[in-house]
């Protein structure tokens, strides 16, 4: 097998699910590269004082530390299912938590432990990817989203992706359109695309409500 390869394979896999001390890295990577997707997916959200927002997927924890900034009257939840990154974002949200602000959770997003109709926001940032049937994660994001709720996943395009990631058995690429076709399957109105373009890469948002 070749080395190369190999790195490739594990690379993708901690970006699937950050473990040991290995995701522990890969998670301060996130935080720095995640920066200006997060930003443009805030963009996407507009987020009001008092919503009540979810994470899927949250990482080190910075997208819902900006989320908490924005929701001095609201709330915010989180999920992701690795234990690596519930540690590192609880540690950079521990103030939120304690002041009840926040919900981290350990769980998978085909399950959401939450109850209908429970949020007014749902985004994610590089999660949409790894999701071979992203059908039943759509579903469950609908069901606890609010009537007229909004749903925004950012994704960087895969001609941006990292050298080899397109190779593994993790990523799966998709379009845009193949997304929004998805969006609209799962039962979302409006839906609609936006590209960003950044310094060193491509991405885009695609936004739907309930």
């Amino acid at each position: 097998m070749d080395p190369a390869s190999t790195d490739v394979n594990a690379l993708a896999r901690q970006l699937y699910k950050p473990e040991g001390v290995a995701g522990e890295e890969v998670g301060k990577m996130l935080a720095q590269r995640n920066a200006d997707q997060n930003a443009f997916t805030f963009s996407c959200l507009q987020i009001e004082p008092a919503d009540h927002v979810l994470e899927i997927g949250f990482g080190p924890g910075e997208g819902i530390a900006e989320a908490v900034r924005l929701t001095p009257q609201g709330y915010v939840a989180g999920i992701d299912h690795s234990d690596a990154m519930l540690k590192m974002a609880q540690e950079r949200n521990h103030r939120a938590i304690m002041e009840e602000h926040v919900e981290l959770t350990l769980g998978d997003a085909a399950a959401l432990p939450y109850e209908d109709e429970s949020f007014d926001k749902i985004f994610s940032v590089n999660v949409f990817h790894f999701w071979p049937e992203p059908l039943r994660e759509l579903a469950e994001c609908r069901r606890v989203l609010k009537t007229s709720g909004l749903i925004v996943f950012f994704l960087t395009h895969p001609s941006s992706w990292l050298p080899g990631m397109a190779g593994t058995d993790v990523f799966i690429a998709r379009e845009p359109e193949e997304i929004e076709k998805l969006f609209a399957r799962a039962g979302f109105r409006n839906v609609e695309s936006r590209t960003a373009m950044f310094e060193d890469r491509k991405g885009f948002a695609v936004l739907g409500t309930k």
